[in-house]
């Protein structure tokens, strides 16, 4: 008892410092930008003042319960539900407010206080439908892939469920994803928001899949950032079949589930691990990698699979189909869609939830189908 007290204490205090240098790095990123909104916006409207000034109370309110959200209680998770949206939601707005508001400032003030009128009027307006789009809609993709192995897969990826989340949408996103009569249904990681609390709200909507068709998933970082054992405890022997560097035999295709990256620092146990997951594959099965982050491609690509399905980037939830454009793109290589790099190929998905903020715009949440031909 004494040595595991010893080490429980080191690792808390580890734990505990990181928690720490998150918070400070996280306040030293966005501080600044809160400061510079508040003080556009308040000079180019002063008639606005009060409105400002509560809104930017009230939205970073979050900001006195970061320390204890992971606590795993009923406040923390209350918290984090009530006040995560509106505190990510006004970063998000006071760094797209900031950047094209300074650059205004060359126009002079006048110049400067049309711009923002303009920006706030278009963000009045995209607030509602990108309500609307996070909740209501699902869009169908269809991928056929020039893989032998004759099978269709569905593939579900970043629900995130949490302390908001409808059981009639989840059933809404299962029994849809059913109805493409798939082979199989794959769930493409962050299955929960970091709490598996909400592990069985998650399980209970998989009643609406038939028994025949199998439903296989693999951890994303949101599962490895709260407490994956735990997770993947109540997911074994489920509905779900979860692959932790693990394989599927679905006839003569070898469903390879890769763990997440983000496990390499938080649960090095669980760390990603291609090798393991090809394991037992018949000479003559056909490989397909199925991981939440994009970055599983290389690997894929290094041992010729031909096959990858990945999610995790959301498309930023800010896109425009048409144009394979989306806000995630200005910072990964792999953001939406297909990608063909020799003999291999990667499909993106571009999540069928949200993370935090109900927020959508021009991403409808999506459900992929993906047959090999």
């Amino acid at each position: 008892r004494d040595v595991e007290r010893n080490v429980e204490v080191p690792h808390a205090n580890i734990v505990a410092m990181r928690v720490v240098m998150i918070f400070a790095i996280v306040l030293a990123i966005f501080g600044p930008f809160n400061f510079i909104g508040i003080r556009l916006m308040t000079r180019l409207h002063p008639r606005r003042k009060r409105i400002v000034y509560a809104l930017a109370i009230l939205c970073n309110v979050m900001w006195l319960f970061l320390p204890i959200l992971n606590s795993r209680t009923d406040f923390s998770r209350l918290m984090r539900a009530v006040l995560g949206p509106p505190w990510f939601g006004w970063l998000a707005f006071v760094i797209v407010y900031s950047v094209p508001l300074a650059l205004a400032r060359l126009g002079g003030e006048t110049f400067q206080r049309r711009v923002s009128r303009v920006f706030l009027w278009l963000v009045l307006i995209a607030i509602p439908i990108g309500y609307y789009t996070a909740l209501v809609p699902l869009r169908i993709e269809h991928v056929k892939v020039q893989t032998p192995g004759g099978k269709k897969l569905v593939v579900i990826a970043d629900l995130h469920t949490g302390l908001f989340t409808r059981p009639s949408r989840l059933e809404q996103i299962f029994r849809t994803a059913a109805e493409q009569h798939p082979d199989a249904i794959l769930l493409a990681g962050d299955l929960i928001d970091d709490d598996p609390h909400f592990t069985p709200k998650l399980l209970a909507a998989t009643r609406v899949v038939p028994p025949s068709i199998p439903i296989l998933a693999t951890l994303g970082n949101h599962e490895t950032y709260g407490a994956p054992l735990e997770h993947i405890a109540q997911l074994r022997g489920s509905r779900i079949r979860l692959l932790v560097n693990e394989g599927y035999a679905l006839g003569n295709v070898w469903i390879a589930g890769l763990s997440d990256y983000a496990a390499l620092q938080n649960h090095p146990e669980l760390a990603p691990n291609l090798d393991a997951a090809l394991r037992g594959k018949p000479a003559d099965a056909i490989p397909i990698v199925v991981a939440h982050q994009p970055r599983a491609f290389a690997d894929a690509k290094k041992r010729g699979i031909p096959l990858t399905l990945t999610a995790h980037t959301h498309g930023g939830q800010v896109g425009f189909r048409p144009l394979h454009w989306t806000l995630a793109g200005l910072f990964v290589k792999y953001d939406m869609g297909p990608y063909r790099e020799g003999a291999s190929e990667l499909y993106v998905n571009t999540g069928t939830g949200y993370w935090l903020l109900p927020f959508r715009l021009g991403l409808t949440p999506e459900i992929t189908v993906v047959e090999l031909r």
